[in-house]
């Protein structure tokens, strides 16, 4: 009877086992190695601050949430065959694509070969705010404008998305230079010329003027030279109408004898 209440030890060391190997499949599984990864990774780079962006934020193509960014950091920190040293203080964006979403299949070559030909068509990367909140996202899209793309001084790892200039850096930008073009302006010499020319154009009508005051006889006889001119030209016209065979004589003939 003793015996009978004697615990399985092997029974109980089995479920332990299978326990733990349950729970590390499940952990396995729910990290990712146990099913398909549907991400592709690629790149961009800023040379403007990307304030609101972190890792985790949005990555939009024309719209559309397609991924997530993955790692911030810079450009010198992740690559260090750089030959501009400038481009080492750009800023590093990693971004993680849904290939599901983007609709380009499950491998790497085939969604390489579809980004590629996007990036060939315009497909440029912008940060963009996500309005009061202060968060910033990725947004994928192709410029109506044409952008220079500068030469990169590295060797990238990933299909590199070419950044497009910030709305507000390049509402800042042109800010910035009409303010320079302003400082350049001779204000000062500006409304000297102004002034000049205001003063000048005052002293020809006041001219003008005071010959109009000193002919105003001579141009009131003219006019009366005009009006009688006019309407002798009336008279004439009028005489023609009546008597157009008076243009073809020099004076009015003299009537015959048997019509006297």
């Amino acid at each position: 009877m003793a015996a009978d209440n004697q615990p399985n030890y092997a029974k109980i060391g089995f479920f332990i086992l299978a326990g733990i190997a349950l729970t590390v499949g499940t952990l396995v599984y729910l990290g990712g190695f146990g099913a398909e990864r549907h991400e592709f990774i690629a790149e961009t780079h800023f040379s403007y601050p990307v304030s609101g962006l972190d890792v985790g934020s949005a990555v939009n193509f024309r719209g559309v949430r397609v991924g997530s960014v993955r790692r911030i950091s810079f450009v010198g920190a992740e690559y260090d065959e750089i030959t501009n040293p400038l481009d080492r203080r750009q800023i590093y964006v990693e971004l993680a694509l849904d290939t599901r979403l983007f609709r380009m299949g499950s491998k790497d070559e085939r969604v390489r070969e579809v980004l590629e030909r996007l990036v060939e068509r315009g497909l440029h990367a912008m940060v963009s705010s996500s309005g009061v909140t202060g968060l910033s996202r990725i947004e994928l899209n192709f410029p109506t404008l044409r952008i220079a793309d500068e030469k990169i001084s590295w060797r990238p790892q990933y299909v590199v998305i070419p950044p497009a200039p910030s709305i507000l850096q390049s509402a800042a930008d042109s800010a910035t230079q009409i303010l320079d073009q302003l400082n350049k302006m001779d204000f000062v010499t500006a409304w000297s010329n102004v002034v000049e020319v205001t003063g000048a154009a005052s002293i020809l009508l006041n001219d003008a003027s005071s010959l109009l005051q000193s002919q105003k006889g001579n141009i009131g006889e003219i006019l009366d030279n005009v009006r009688e001119a006019a309407s002798g030209l009336r008279a004439f016209t009028d005489e023609i109408r009546s008597n157009p065979s008076a243009l073809l004589r020099s004076s009015t003939p003299e009537r015959l004898e048997e019509t006297k």
